[in-house]
């Protein structure tokens, strides 16, 4: 029996695309469906968009999680995820394990034609959504014992996991419904960064794709704007400032390009303020990945700014105890745990 992914069966988590109620496109690292079902077997149907050198789809499967490849080709496929299951409820987990790598829509499931599909019931403590590039994306962070080495060389995407990103961590840490708005190689900035690169005049920053649904332009659906009332957090993470100073180094003593990276940061966090309300929370960060120190001096600055200029401590600079010192090359699971850990206990300080 094929089940299609509508949403009375599935609960939907993240910036997806859900024109197509029968064939919903996966967008963003961590974006996910999940749902209750009975039967003894379970497959997916998938449409793959391949826009990188490798993809995957990951799937949590009654607590245990499964790495899928997939084809570049936009053909629906089948993949067996189990055929002998007991006669239970048992719980699926669809995600999307990497950024813009590719995109993919969820077709459905195949299960015993006696099944019964349900839609999970969750009450969720807290709203969270982030803002971040490779890091909070997951990408590289399956490449274990390799923690504070560079990257294993010609990875290509093989151990991004967006699952044991610490944003995804922290969701499951503060029982919280997370909206990982990622990318790896983005930066503040259009013209900066490695995004949609090579060609400097092309790269796309946060700037442009902070109000997308669809953001990756060379991708089939190409630019598509995000309807802002679908998810309003109590928390957003800002944590972008890593790639920022590419392709052009000497930017780092240009006054100008400072002054106009934090007007931009702010004016991007000034937006989402007017759009989620002014109860809204901003924490802004930089990760343990090795970067120049000047940037985390730059949100001190931000956050200095934004409280004389609106009079409140809504928006705050969070530094990790091993911030920037931890590792050449992209955290691994146990860094990103510890991320989400100290991030964890500011946010319950903080509410507190």
């Amino acid at each position: 029996m094929k089940v299609l992914p509508t949403k009375d069966r599935f609960l939907y988590t993240g910036r997806i695309d859900l024109t197509d109620e029968n064939e919903p496109l996966f967008i963003y690292a961590g974006s996910m469906a999940e749902t209750i079902f009975t039967g003894k077997k379970i497959s997916l149907y998938l449409k793959n968009e391949g826009m990188g050198a490798y993809y995957s789809v990951g799937v949590i499967l009654d607590g245990v999680q499964y790495k899928y490849d997939l084809p570049r080709d936009n053909k629906e496929i089948c993949i067996e995820v189990s055929d002998c299951l007991d006669e239970t409820e048992h719980t699926l987990i669809v995600f999307k394990r990497q950024g813009a790598a590719h995109y993919f829509r969820f077709c459905g499931i195949e299960t015993d034609e006696e099944s019964r599909i349900t839609l999970p019931k969750r009450e969720y403590a807290l709203n969270i959504e982030v803002y971040g590039d490779s890091v909070s994306a997951g990408e590289v962070c399956e490449s274990v014992y390799y923690e504070s080495c560079i990257d294993p060389e010609n990875h290509n995407g093989v151990y991004d996991n967006s699952w044991f990103s610490y944003p995804m961590i922290l969701g499951r840490m503060l029982n919280a419904r997370v909206y990982n708005n990622s990318q790896g190689g983005i930066a503040l900035m259009d013209k900066t960064g490695f995004f949609n690169g090579p060609n400097p005049e092309k790269l796309i920053g946060v700037e442009t794709t902070y109000n997308k649904l669809s953001y990756v332009g060379y991708s089939h659906k190409g630019f598509t704007d995000w309807d802002f009332s679908r998810f309003t957090p109590d928390i957003v993470i800002m944590a972008v400032g890593q790639n920022d100073l590419y392709p052009f180094f000497e930017k780092s003593e240009n006054k100008d390009f400072i002054r106009k990276w934090k007007d931009t940061y702010k004016s991007i966090l000034y937006d989402l303020r007017e759009k989620y309300g002014k109860n809204v929370k901003v924490l802004m960060i930089l990760t343990l990945l090795m970067h120049d120190s000047r940037w985390d001096t730059y949100l001190d600055e931000i956050q200095a700014e934004i409280e004389r200029e609106t009079g409140g401590k809504w928006a705050k600079h969070f530094t990790f105890s091993r911030c920037g010192k931890a590792t050449p090359g992209h955290p691994r699971i146990t860094e990103q745990y510890e991320m989400a850990y100290e991030l964890s206990k500011e946010i319950k300080s903080w509410s507190d």
